[in-house]
């Protein structure tokens, strides 16, 4: 599945920290869309029903929604704009929902989970793991996306203009890697740079399943 990227100007970002606009830029906007094409990259061939747990800006909404015969996306604030995005085959609905709070996603009900760049963002990473494997059905697959959470990431964000990201990015990668092995079986992962450890990878993605 091949990332679609939406025409610039066509996304609102959600929040202030929305990353929206590095997308677009020159070079810097080959990495951004790099880490989404790694996560498509991981979603199996099988499944109709798909949720998005942070849709942000909704800029993976084109590419899903073709994808995919249902799709639920979720965050903590909906930008304006998505449905206007949700490809025409699609039963698309976009819900303000917390990964944490049980009530606000239904459970066993996805056959595909993304979440991309959230869980850095999560001290309860054994909560939100746990959370993620109760709305996967079995046999389902997760595929997650995580950026390293160290003073070089912080250093990075600062050159491209994005201050204080350590206030944002509170778990890091091992964390997460350990919080999701409890609950899923990992069955796959990308990285960049390409085969970097975890120590050392810039991004990752990694596909978990449900068994």
């Amino acid at each position: 599945m091949k990332l679609a990227l939406p025409a610039a100007g066509t996304l609102k970002p959600n929040n202030e920290h929305d990353p929206l606009p590095y997308y677009y830029r020159p070079l810097l906007g080959w990495l951004y869309r790099r880490r989404l094409q790694m996560a498509l990259d991981l979603v199996p061939p099988d499944g109709e029903r798909a949720l998005e747990v942070g849709v942000g800006s909704g800029i993976l909404v084109p590419t899903l929604t073709a994808r995919f015969s249902t799709y639920t996306g979720a965050d903590l604030v909906l930008a304006d704009g998505l449905v206007p995005l949700v490809a025409p085959a699609c039963q698309a609905q976009f819900v303000r929902a917390d990964l944490l709070a049980e009530a606000d996603l239904p459970g066993a009900a996805f056959d595909v989970v993304l979440c991309i760049s959230v869980l850095e963002h999560i001290a309860d990473v054994n909560g939100a793991a746990a959370a993620l494997a109760r709305v996967l059905a079995k046999g389902g697959t997760l595929v997650a996306g995580y950026p390293m959470v160290n003073r070089i990431m912080g250093g990075f964000f600062r050159t491209i203009g994005f201050a204080n990201i350590e206030d944002h990015h509170v778990s890091a990668p091992a964390a997460i890697d350990r919080a999701l092995r409890r609950v899923l079986r990992r069955v796959g992962r990308k990285a960049f740079p390409p085969f970097a450890p975890v120590s050392l990878a810039l991004y990752q993605c990694t596909a978990w399943v449900k068994d």
